[in-house]
């Protein structure tokens, strides 16, 4: 059975589209237009990879770090046979403890209403 993940990516298609990331993040920065924003994300995005490919290790100020992880040699399931699965580099972000905090504070406010 294949891994699904805990957000529903399916359902919430209008939520994490494009233009709508464009439009908020237009809306912060007194409506920037498009292809300004458009150039800063992808830059952004430059250096992140940049950053991963060079140093294996991305900061992002106020969100955290993202990082290229090594996993452990495991088993692993290849059709109906066990196999021990090679280690590789994977993608993990660790996010700041003040963020986590925040949400967390926010998690529990909602629960306790």
């Amino acid at each position: 059975m294949a891994w699904t993940p805990p957000i529903n990516r399916r359902k919430n298609k209008d939520l994490l589209s494009e233009d709508r990331f464009y439009r908020l993040l237009s809306k912060h920065c007194k409506y920037v237009d498009r292809d300004t924003l458009f150039h800063f994300y992808m830059g952004l995005v430059q250096v992140v990879a940049g950053e991963l490919m060079q140093n294996k290790v991305a900061r992002l100020p106020h969100l955290g770090d993202f990082g290229l992880v090594t996993q452990k040699r495991r088993v692993g399931w290849a059709g109906p046979h066990q196999m021990m699965l090679e280690p590789k580099e994977v993608l993990r972000f660790y996010p700041k403890e003040r963020f986590r905090r925040y949400f967390n504070k926010l998690n529990s406010f909602r629960e306790s209403a």
